[in-house]
């Protein structure tokens, strides 16, 4: 991923200095203010991604697709053929999230490592690089569960010692995400933090 892949600083972790090129293993989170934000940041990893041949997975809110959707129709890029051809697998954060996670018990991590062992490899099938952009630890975070969020997104860091794949956060600028505990949390979570110079 190139730094003009995102239209704001894109910083790897450790380095102050901007970063010019990604690998496969990458971990990238973005904290945004606006939805146009948002789409333009995930919109431009996933046209990268789906211009170079990748196979990109999507998982967004249902708002969120519609806007995404639009992005690459205007980037001349076809969601629904492209999917057609497994080549980007759009699913939706408020239906995935439950499969996995209970407000009651937690995140069930047998289930979730199951699941995303299975979605990784039949994304990987194609023998093309996976990109995968989520806002689900986005979702818990708004639902009052930061720690949750933390814990998916260690859970994310477990699956990338087993596939090779770069993945894409996102968070709505919130008090959690202001909150300097959580903000040093999710810096040294990720390898490359999309910032304003924050």
């Amino acid at each position: 991923m190139q730094l003009s892949s995102v239209p704001r600083r894109l910083r790897q972790h450790g380095n102050q200095r901007p970063v010019t090129t990604m690998s496969n293993s990458a971990h990238i989170v973005q904290f945004f203010s606006s939805d146009d934000e948002y789409v333009r940041a995930a919109g431009y990893f996933l046209r990268e991604g789906l211009t170079a041949g990748e196979t990109c997975v999507a998982v967004a809110t249902a708002e969120h697709h519609r806007k995404l959707d639009r992005y690459l129709l205007d980037a001349g890029l076809n969601p629904a053929a492209l999917s057609a051809e497994y080549r980007y697998v759009p699913l939706q954060a408020e239906h995935l999230l439950p499969t996995f996670f209970d407000a009651r018990s937690g995140i069930d991590q047998q289930r979730f490592h199951r699941q995303f062992n299975l979605l990784i490899a039949q994304a990987a099938s194609r023998g093309q690089p996976v990109r995968i952009f989520g806002e689900m630890v986005s979702l818990l975070a708004e639902q009052g569960q930061p720690a949750v969020a933390i814990q998916l997104e260690e859970l994310w860091n477990e699956l990338s010692r087993q596939h090779s794949f770069s993945m894409f956060c996102s968070y709505r600028a919130s008090p959690f995400t202001e909150n300097p505990r959580y903000r040093k949390l999710l810096h040294s979570i990720h390898s490359h933090v999309v910032c304003d110079g924050a």
